[in-house]
């Protein structure tokens, strides 16, 4: 299911703790070591203004900077 960068957004807005399961789990499917708790300090961090740290939270930064397809 596609999801724009403003519909993702709105998602962190309203529940941030699911957005950031969400994306925990598609980053453990490609083979990442992370939780929710790193996913969601990555995506509180990139909408506060902080560049995107490497790894896994590139992938993060770009799915909340372009959507997912």
């Amino acid at each position: 299911m596609s999801q724009t960068a403003a519909q993702l957004k709105a998602a962190w807005e309203t529940s941030p703790d699911k957005l950031a399961g969400a994306f925990c789990v598609v980053l453990v499917d490609f083979g990442y070591d992370v939780d929710a708790e790193h996913v969601r300090n990555w995506i509180a961090g990139y909408y506060s203004g902080a560049p995107p740290q490497g790894g896994p939270a590139m992938f993060v930064h770009g799915w909340l900077k372009k959507g997912i397809d």
